[in-house]
């Protein structure tokens, strides 16, 4: 039996993962962290202002409420931004015949652990919000999101019944 890949099942596999690729920076921007992405968030950040509202914060927790808010905004531009920077980048080096690769994945896994560093921080001004609350407040707050999470398809947003792609 033989171990080793015909050169045509390697070519057909080379140009598969190509093509895929080139489909997957070829797509709109605006559906890679741009407008859209933005207007999920903006969506759900008003959301939120109906919970703001029913917690009647006091002052001390009213403040650290528009610092989370604040940076969540501030931050999702931001990403909004660096996305469509690194696309751009990302397309410029692979429209270069001998482009490696690898430098693309490279500035990718960059791009997604700011974002992951940068979710991370925005999660812990939200959790000092949520620290700051009394029985009552936090409450309140779990029932906001008990019912965004029941509105939520079974198996996330792409999931058979859930809304439909763009």
């Amino acid at each position: 039996m033989k171990s080793k890949l015909s050169p045509r099942v390697l070519v057909a596999t080379l140009i598969l993962a190509l093509g895929a690729g080139g489909a997957a920076f070829a797509m709109n921007p605006e559906r890679c962290g741009g407008g859209r992405m933005e207007q999920r968030m903006e969506q759900h950040l008003q959301e939120m202002s109906g919970l703001h509202r029913d917690l009647k914060l006091d002052a001390k927790q009213d403040a650290l409420w528009q610092d989370a808010e604040q940076f969540t905004r501030t931050n999702m531009r931001s990403m909004g931004e660096q996305m469509r920077k690194q696309r751009a980048e990302a397309l410029a080096t692979v429209s270069k015949p001998g482009a490696d690769l690898r430098a693309v994945v490279q500035q990718m896994d960059g791009l997604r652990e700011a974002g992951r560093q940068q979710r991370e921080a925005g999660r812990e001004r939200w959790l000092a919000v949520y620290d700051s609350l009394d029985a009552t407040q936090k409450e309140k707050a779990r029932l906001f999101f008990k019912s965004r999470i029941e509105r939520m398809p079974a198996g996330g947003r792409f999931a058979p019944g859930g809304p439909a792609r763009d």
